[in-house]
């Protein structure tokens, strides 16, 4: 199967086929062209240079705007006829734009037409492209390559029906695993119907479809979230403090700030504010799939912004702690983790610290228990829930208090203790 929205598949012969939308539909059928080779690469390349000679743009800003937008530079011309987009080079984000508009006028032209879920998808996906960030983007097209495309992609986004939707649902969740083709997990399930009912609104709102199908809900159970012990906790600091390498104060300035493994990976010596005993998170790392298909490598990693806009925000170091860190700082450009002027992944930082548990004697947990940790400590501690939603860079304090905070048995047997019997009133 070809990448998300490039319109290209392997046909049962063997061979590849890529298709292009070349005219408005006519008595209810599209119009396409298509091409042919034993060759991903080769289709896919005469595929592009149609495109090219159809929409009068010379190769090198065509390899601008794929180089600043990916996908929907590739996908975008699939509806585009030679006179929809102006023969000048555009911008990615008003070449992206000026696809979408051209792919909507040229479906609404033939409003009794049996308009493709795929088309319709794709149509979404080039829309999202413009606001998501690229690692959501890359996870909304995978799910929809992997998941939607092979059991919605042909049929009318009009002939879906709540009775397609919950057998689909249904498979998914006992054979769906695109790797062992075992059980989808509820929340990966819970995703993927989420996607669906976004694409079929956006149907809806262009007026392919009336009504968004009802569908049954996915019941996604709450997993028991771990957090390392008071025990745990010493064995790690005094683990760290003895290694006292770069890596190992990373590892102490998660315990005492809660940032996400992406966010300690970015980190740099020159974000910290030694006078306010504060530092600020404004970067992430994170290794995202690879849904343009530039490269031959699967993923690739990409310096970015935080989570949400709230997860850019500035941290307070404990006092306790601050001398510490302070001392250990070094080059203002260099990275915290490594000490040095270049970053630490995050999958290499998982390895690291899976091993750093194993010396300190600590029973593994993931990286995100510090996380965890760190949040049940300060909520233990007294710490106000609004700040601490502040500190962990998140949009509402409900979310801190049902994701990151498991009061402990001694707790809750200190809190009730505060009960007075009636005998006594």
């Amino acid at each position: 199967m070809g990448r998300p929205g490039e319109n290209i598949h392997k046909r049962k012969d063997g061979r590849w086929e890529a298709r292009v939308v070349i005219g408005t539909p006519v008595d209810g059928k599209t119009k396409y062209k298509s091409f042919y080779s034993r060759n991903y690469q080769d289709v896919r390349t005469k595929k592009k240079e149609f495109l090219l000679t159809l929409n009068g743009l010379s190769t090198p800003a065509v390899g601008t705007m794929q180089a600043g937008i990916g996908t929907a530079c590739v996908t975008a011309p699939d509806t585009m006829s030679a006179s929809s987009l102006p023969a000048a080079p555009l911008s990615p984000e008003a070449y992206a734009q000026a696809a979408l508009q051209s792919t909507m006028q040229s479906l609404s032209e033939s409003p009794d037409q049996a308009i493709p879920f795929s088309d319709v998808a794709r149509q979404w996906l080039t829309y999202k492209k413009l606001s998501l960030k690229e690692s959501s983007y890359a996870f909304y097209s995978i799910m929809i390559e992997k998941h939607l495309l092979p059991n919605f992609g042909e049929v009318a986004v009009s002939d879906i029906e709540s009775e397609q939707i919950n057998t689909f649902l249904s498979t998914q969740k006992a054979s769906g695993h695109a790797k062992n083709g075992g059980p989808l997990a509820d929340k990966t399930l819970s995703e993927i119907k989420s996607i669906l009912i976004r694409i079929l609104r956006h149907a809806k709102s262009l007026h392919y479809i009336s009504e968004v199908p009802d569908s049954a809900p996915v019941a996604v159970k709450k997993k028991a979230t771990s957090v390392f012990t008071e025990q745990e906790m010493i064995l790690i600091e005094n683990k760290a403090r003895e290694e006292d390498t770069a890596f190992a104060v990373g590892i102490l300035l998660t315990t005492y700030s809660g940032i996400r493994i992406g966010e300690l990976c970015a980190l740099k010596w020159e974000d910290f504010d030694w006078a306010n005993g504060t530092f600020h998170i404004s970067k992430t790392i994170s290794r995202i799939n690879d849904v343009d298909g530039e490269s031959d490598a699967k993923t690739h990693l990409v310096i970015g912004s935080p989570k949400t806009d709230c997860s850019n925000r500035t941290i307070p170091i404990p006092e306790s702690v601050q001398k510490y860190f302070k001392d250990h700082a070094g080059d203002p450009s260099h990275y915290v983790l490594t000490g040095k002027d270049k970053f630490m992944e995050p999958r290499v930082c998982r390895a690291r610290y899976a091993r750093f548990l194993k010396r300190a004697g600590v029973k593994h947990h993931t990286f995100h228990t510090l996380r965890h940790t760190y949040a049940t400590n300060c909520v233990e501690q007294g710490v106000n829930v609004k700040a601490l939603s502040e500190i962990l860079g998140h949009s509402d304090v409900s979310i801190t208090l049902a994701r990151y905070v498991h009061p402990s048995m001694e707790l809750k047997k200190a809190q009730v203790n505060k009960l007075k019997t009636f005998a006594n009133r």
